[in-house]
């Protein structure tokens, strides 16, 4: 089963990145220098450049004849592409017409999405709540993933499977502040149809995909770090259950071992940050009724 997924929140903050460590062998499509930050990774997933030629309808037509190829199609960053998408819809139409075509095309692309046999993740910036007047009435439209006019904020997301906005906390998260948030917030759009995410979970949408039961196998050339990543969240699950954790001392040691296997020290860190999301992930889960009780 394939799952559409809207991430946003403000630059860089690790979306692209998480894009990347769930889907490498996915095929990205972004404007010009969005996926320098691969690199980080020392891994160089595939691209198309979105540009002049390269649109939102072009892209909905990738989607549709591409999605049988690839595990995952992610746009990058999709709110970038709207607005060049809309500058063009100025140049061959006028007033609000404009804006009509623009929607249009985005819907297009939505229900392109909502469709495919893949996975599909659109990668947004982030607008705060607003109140926008039109026709002498005010509506009030939450924080939602940036895009123009005042029906797509809602519209767009409100088709996606999981709708997951990035926070900053540097009280709860472990080796990264940023969180992703799915739970209910009055001000911004969240949300997740299937049930699978905690309100609140590491930037680490492979392993939150992997607990939920999806099945995401990395490339030929990635493989050896799943043995690596499962023998290390054991041990840090199993140090999280203690009140105070000391997760340093377990990632100095394995460290060590890894190196002297002569692995490339950035998939070394990627290694850790997966081991590190499934330790948290797991654990949440494994607590999840006394989590519920707790809030109550």
């Amino acid at each position: 089963m394939s799952i559409f997924i809207i991430q946003y929140g403000p630059a860089k903050t690790g979306k692209t990145l998480a894009s990347v460590r769930a889907f490498p062998d996915g095929l990205f499509i972004a404007p010009k220098g969005a996926l320098t930050c691969a690199r980080w990774l020392g891994w160089e997933p595939k691209i198309v450049e979105a540009d002049e030629k390269v649109g939102i309808p072009q892209i909905t037509q990738i989607i549709k004849q591409a999605q049988g190829d690839y595990p995952a199609i992610i746009v990058d960053d999709f709110s970038i592409i709207c607005d060049q998408e809309l500058a063009k819809c100025k140049k061959s139409h006028s007033g609000w017409s404009a804006f009509d075509a623009f929607n249009q095309r985005v819907y297009e692309l939505r229900d392109a999405a909502r469709a495919a046999d893949c996975h599909v993740i659109l990668t947004m910036h982030e607008q705060p709540p607003k109140e926008v007047k039109k026709e002498g009435s005010t509506k009030y439209i939450p924080g939602a993933p940036l895009i123009p006019g005042w029906q797509l904020p809602e519209k767009l997301p409100a088709m996606a499977d999981l709708v997951v906005r990035v926070i900053y906390d540097n009280d709860d998260a472990i080796g990264w502040p940023y969180l992703y948030q799915a739970g209910p917030d009055p001000d911004y759009i969240t949300g997740d149809r299937l049930a699978i995410t905690p309100d609140t979970f590491p930037l680490n949408l492979r392993e939150v995909l992997l607990l939920a039961g999806y099945e995401l196998e990395r490339p030929e050339k990635l493989a050896f770090m799943d043995e690596h990543v499962e023998y290390i969240s054991i041990a840090l699950a199993k140090e999280l259950r203690e009140k105070r954790p000391k997760l340093k001392p377990i990632l100095t040691a394995f460290l060590k071992k890894l190196i002297e296997e002569e692995f490339d020290k950035r998939h070394i860190r990627w290694i850790f940050a997966d081991a590190l999301a499934r330790a948290q992930l797991r654990t949440h889960d494994n607590n999840l009724v006394d989590n519920f009780i707790n809030k109550l």
